[in-house]
C-alpha cells in the first residue's frame, strides 16, 4: 500500500497513485436519497426523518450527540458491525462548526465556556465518541482540511495498511454557520460516509486514486459533490480540483 510515485521525463511532474480494495461502504445524508442505483458493496442508511438512527446507543448517550456526530457514529457503527473492529481515520474539513461558533459567539459576549460543550467540539471528539460507543480498542486518527482535502485521509489509510489488514475511513460534513458562508464553500446537507479499505489485489472492487499537481483542469468537480453524488448515482470515476492538485478517482473491478 505504499504510494507509487512516477515522474514524466518531459515535465518532471510527479504523480501519486494509490489503490485499495473497497470491502464495504455506508452513507447517510440529511435529505431523501434519489431512487436510483448506487455503488455495489454497501448501502445508504434510511433518511429517518432527517436524523440517522442511533438506536444501538443507550438513550442518555445518543441525546448528547450532535446531528453530525450521530451521522458519523451511525455509518461507522454499521461498518464495524458488518466487518469487525479495525483502526480508523476520521476526516472532516470543519468538524463541529455549529458548536464552536456558538462558543466563540459566547466568548465575545463575555459568557462562560461550557466544559462539556468544549469537550464535544474539539476536532477529535467525534472519533473518540465513535470509538467509545463501539467499545473499540483500535487506534484512530482525526484529520481536518488541508490542501489535499479528503484525500489526506486516504494517504493516512495507505500508511496504516502497511501494518494492518483493514482500515475504516469515515468522512463527515455539515452546513457551516452563516457567518462563514461568504468565505468558505459549505455543504448544504449533513452527511457521513464510511469505507472499509483493505490492501489492493483481492478479487473485488478496487478504488484507485491518482494525484497530479495540476491546477488548470476546468472539468474537475468539487470533492464532496463528486464522490457523494457518484456513490448515489453509481458513477465510477471523476476528477476533483483542490488548491494544489487534481485528484482522479475510479472504482473498478478485477
Amino acid at each position: 500500500m505504499k504510494p507509487i510515485r512516477t515522474a514524466s521525463a518531459e515535465s518532471a511532474i510527479k504523480e501519486t497513485r494509490m489503490c485499495f480494495t473497497l470491502q464495504h461502504w455506508c452513507l447517510w445524508q440529511s435529505e431523501e436519497p434519489p431512487l436510483v442505483d448506487h455503488w455495489p458493496g454497501g448501502e445508504v442508511l434510511p433518511y429517518n426523518g432527517g436524523s440517522p438512527d442511533v438506536g444501538f446507543l443507550p438513550m442518555m448517550q445518543s441525546r448528547r450527540l450532535s446531528p453530525l456526530a450521530r451521522a458519523a457514529c451511525a455509518v461507522a457503527n454499521h461498518c464495524r458491525q458488518k466487518n469487525g473492529d479495525m483502526p480508523s481515520v476520521f476526516f472532516s474539513s470543519h468538524g463541529e462548526s455549529q458548536y464552536y461558533f456558538e462558543m466563540l459567539d459566547g466568548i465575545v459576549a463575555h459568557e462562560d465556556v461550557s466544559p462539556s460543550r468544549f469537550s464535544l467540539c474539539v476536532h477529535n471528539a467525534i472519533a473518540g465518541l465513535s470509538s467509545f460507543h463501539s467499545t473499540s480498542f483500535q487506534p484512530y486518527v482525526s484529520l481536518s482540511g488541508g490542501t489535499e482535502g479528503l484525500f489526506a485521509a486516504f494517504l493516512e489509510a495507505a500508511g496504516m495498511l502497511l501494518e494492518v489488514p483493514k482500515v475504516l475511513v469515515v468522512w463527515y460534513e455539515q452546513p457551516l454557520p452563516d457567518a462563514y458562508r461568504a468565505h468558505l464553500a459549505t455543504s448544504e446537507t449533513t452527511w457521513a460516509l464510511a469505507m472499509v479499505l483493505t490492501r489492493a489485489g483481492n478479487s473485488d472492487q478496487q478504488l484507485r486514486l491518482v494525484r497530479r499537481p495540476d491546477k488548470d483542469l476546468s472539468t474537475a468537480e468539487d470533492t464532496a459533490k463528486s464522490l457523494i453524488q457518484a456513490i448515489l448515482e453509481n458513477r465510477r470515476s471523476s476528477l476533483c480540483q483542490l488548491d494544489r492538485s487534481i485528484w482522479q478517482w475510479s472504482l473498478d473491478y478485477v
